[in-house]
């Protein structure tokens, strides 16, 4: 149980939680490791600790309503409880109440002092840094290095190598809050990835807002991916996401080398072409096949995973179907699929919504698909051998990843960080179960 709030000494203890992407995952651990820096002691559990720390997402209406549920449930259980993140950046006065502290730019030293010195306290919004005040908004374009995550999992480091982005989608609110494009530079990335394969993780997930757009002066994402996968101690690199128009030839041959996944996360948004143009996107649904093209010559059967979104205000019927067909053409092993949400600030905003319950049954049939095409993709790897990364036990069985990003149930004779040689024997939750061929480190 967490400690009394009464009880300034014992409030020590941290945990972190987060809504969102990977960047938003890899700013936890970053919070994590900078706390525990400061002297605050790691929760083993979140109902353990004395201090939450939320990160919170703004993609979408429901992204920010299910952050202030977990911040006002932390808040319910006594616990002092520090708000950071998209939201937090966005509309930081949704999150105020007593013993909760809004962030958008925390200074996690100075929190750490003021939780072990004067316990929990309520921050106004009189004390907020709101985006591009001074002290540091989102669009600083200080060192990553600084404020990279370094902390993770046992088998996993979530590696955020970039921030910000300069797109112009007309839908998007990610960018008015993460600010202008910034990179981690190569020496501390590496620095990073080597500090995490020291600690026992075996896959390395680069991370970013617009991961593609990484670079350190005259080098960019193949020459970073090229570096990792030099690492001696390294067993899989994996990418979050990448922009279609970032994928050449020097990159897909960076994502050639072996200790690469197989697995590919290009978002697609719709598949037609007028929707792109009202979305801003800046290709066609032809042009990102071609790029569709070029992966699949290299990946041979791994997996490719998007994003769509679903009832965008001036998706028509036809519109709908063109993205449908997408969904149920076989392309995508897994799809995220997301219902158009208004956004502050966005182009996309201004624009008349659809239909609520038109919008509802676009979803239905869009998650049907989606999920077709995720049983589709456990189906096909039935009787194949893939290496998996095992992370976990749950239920009796070791869990982990393939490179293809299947998640594998195998019996549990592995232990966590293990590389294996898996079968896949049979669908299983959301993946498959298998049996251990071999088990190579």
């Amino acid at each position: 149980m967490a400690a009394a709030a009464s009880d300034p000494t014992a409030l020590t203890s941290v945990a972190s939680v987060f809504v969102g992407c990977k960047a938003s995952q890899a700013d936890g651990e970053q919070a994590l490791a900078k706390l525990a820096a400061a002297g605050m002691h790691l929760a083993g559990r979140h109902d353990e600790a004395d201090v939450v720390v939320v990160h919170t997402c703004c993609v979408t209406a429901e992204a920010e309503h299910k952050s202030r549920r977990l911040v006002r449930r932390h808040s319910r259980l006594g616990r002092r409880v520090i708000v950071a993140g998209c939201a937090a950046r966005l509309h930081p006065e949704q999150f105020v109440g007593a013993g909760i502290e809004v962030s958008p730019t925390p200074d996690w030293a100075a929190l750490a002092a003021a939780g072990t010195a004067t316990g929990a306290q309520a921050v106004g919004l009189s004390s907020l840094r709101r985006p591009g005040a001074g002290g540091g908004g989102p669009r600083e374009a200080a060192s990553l290095g600084r404020r990279a995550a370094v902390a993770g999992s046992r088998t996993r480091l979530i590696l955020k190598v970039q921030d910000g982005c300069d797109g112009q989608c007309s839908y998007c609110v990610v960018r008015l809050v993460r600010g202008a494009p910034h990179s981690m530079p190569l020496a501390e990335a590496l620095a990073a990835a080597r500090a995490g394969l020291a600690r026992g993780c075996g896959e390395i997930v680069l991370s970013g807002i617009d991961l593609g757009a990484w670079s350190d002066g005259e080098r960019r994402l193949p020459e970073l991916v090229a570096a990792l996968t030099g690492l001696p101690d390294l067993l899989r690199l994996r990418l979050s996401s990448l922009e279609p128009r970032h994928v050449d030839e020097r990159l897909l041959e960076a994502l050639a080398h072996p200790a690469v996944a197989r697995h590919l996360h290009l978002p697609l948004q719709s598949a037609d072409n007028a929707v792109l143009a009202d979305m801003r996107r800046p290709y066609t649904f032809a042009q990102y096949m071609a790029t569709v093209g070029q992966v699949r010559d290299r990946l041979g059967d791994g997996m490719l995973s998007t994003d769509v979104i679903v009832g965008f205000p001036t998706e028509d019927e036809a519109a709908f179907a063109h993205t449908l067909a997408a969904l149920e053409s076989g392309i995508f092993g897994r799809a995220h699929v997301f219902a158009f949400s208004s956004r502050p600030g966005t182009a996309a905003a201004a624009l008349p919504p659809l239909p609520a319950a038109v919008v509802k049954e676009r979803m239905t049939r869009a998650l049907a698909a989606a999920e077709a095409a995720a049983k589709a993709a456990r189906v096909a790897a039935l009787g194949r051998v893939a290496e998996v990364l095992v992370e976990n036990r749950r239920d009796g069985l070791c869990r982990g990843y393939s490179s293809e990003y299947i998640p594998y149930y195998l019996p549990d004779q592995a232990s966590s960080g293990t590389l294996v040689r898996a079968v896949a024997l049979h669908e299983h939750k959301d993946g498959v179960l298998g049996t251990v061929k071999e088990a190579d480190r």
